[in-house]
């Protein structure tokens, strides 16, 4: 059984992280095998890419590099309801 999104770990979110192609543009590469369905998972890291391209804004430097689990987990903070991805 699948946990739910909503309980993930700032471990979990960044263990998912890696599985995934962040920014690609093809659905497979969002495959994982924490149950998620990739579709679900894409709209959710490509919304942490926009959220991440907006710091670099404010940085001045390229969104890959701030790419962490910390910023991961302050994106995943910004929702209360995850019922769209679980």
């Amino acid at each position: 059984m699948t946990k739910p999104f909503s309980d993930l770990t700032k471990h979990d979110l960044w263990t998912l992280r890696q599985q995934i192609v962040l920014g690609s543009l093809y659905t497979a590469d969002y495959r994982n095998d924490l149950g998620y369905d990739e579709h679900k998972v894409c709209d959710f890291f490509d919304g942490y890419v926009s959220f991440l391209q907006d710091l670099a804004d404010e940085y001045g430097s390229p969104w890959a590099a701030l790419d962490s689990p910390e910023h991961l987990q302050e994106w995943f903070l910004c929702f209360d309801d995850f019922s769209w991805i679980e």
